[in-house]
């Protein structure tokens, strides 16, 4: 107690003109409409300027919440797109379209780890066998086609990049009904080369290439790219096709692993035929 006697004894000069001051101010806004509006539009926007810089700090810190938020949303809407069904009946199909069968599945995850600048590349993501994933199934992303894959832990698994010259996979261009098979022949990571295609077949500069679906790692129309260049091989009747791929590898973050449902069956079946060759 003595020493808040003592404080107040020695800043009472001090204290005195804080009180007056503050009590001259309160009257002047009081009586003054315009300084009183000044002052609170200010403070107003002071206020705003915090709460705004504070709803963007938290959009940052919760940015990876809500990109898995998305791609859950994706998954489901993905269920209901035609191409991943197939016809429990076809002749049922046209009189009633619920009458279908999932044949694709989506299993979201996110790369942890990746590289694109090497002969053979690879991408690592954070789903493994936990959540169903398989050696040999298909990646996709939200932009296009961009592996298969190759090893697979609990929690995690290791993608085969299609940036890598052991990978085949079959494609077709739009609008031409001609395929071939997808190789990586360059230290590109935004181009790979679409062979096979014979140079009697007429094919447009921009025209998009998709997955052809063979072999069960992709629904048939996933996308992979766009003609960037073609040209006739010398010696060769074929074209020299370099596609433009829609998803640049160099920014891959985050991805969706296919799941065939009747992948077995099918292996089942071209197992058969490769034993009657």
């Amino acid at each position: 107690m003595r020493k808040l006697i003592a404080f107040l004894r020695r800043f009472r000069v001090f204290l005195v003109f804080v009180v007056l001051q503050l009590i001259a101010l309160g009257s002047y806004f009081s009586l003054m409409s315009f300084p009183r509006t000044k002052f609170f539009n200010t403070a107003n926007q002071v206020t705003g300027s915090l709460l705004s810089f504070e709803r963007e700090v938290t959009k940052y810190v919760y940015l990876d919440e809500a990109n898995r938020k998305l791609m859950n949303e994706n998954k489901e809407l993905a269920r209901k797109i035609p191409e991943n069904y197939i016809s429990v009946d076809p002749k049922t199909s046209i009189i009633r379209d619920t009458i279908h069968e999932l044949s694709f599945e989506r299993i979201p995850a996110t790369v942890i780890n990746s590289s694109y600048s090497h002969k053979n590349n690879y991408f690592t993501i954070n789903a493994g066998s936990n959540k169903g994933i398989k050696k040999k199934m298909g990646v996709i992303s939200p932009e296009g086609v961009v592996g298969i894959v190759y090893d697979v832990s609990s929690h995690y698994a290791v993608v085969k990049s299609i940036l890598t010259t052991s990978i085949n996979i079959s494609a077709f261009v739009e609008g031409s009904n001609a395929y071939g098979l997808i190789k990586y022949l360059e230290n590109d990571p935004r181009r790979v080369n679409l062979t096979g295609v014979s140079n009697d077949i007429k094919i447009k500069k921009g025209a998009r290439v998709f997955a052809r679906g063979s072999g069960g790692y992709f629904p048939n129309g996933a996308r992979i790219g766009t003609v960037e260049k073609l040209e006739p091989i010398e010696g060769k009747p074929m074209w020299d096709i370099t596609v433009r791929l829609s998803q640049d590898m160099r920014k891959l973050r985050y991805v969706y692993v296919v799941k065939n449902i009747f992948q077995e069956e099918l292996n089942e079946l071209q197992d058969k035929v490769e034993e009657l060759e």
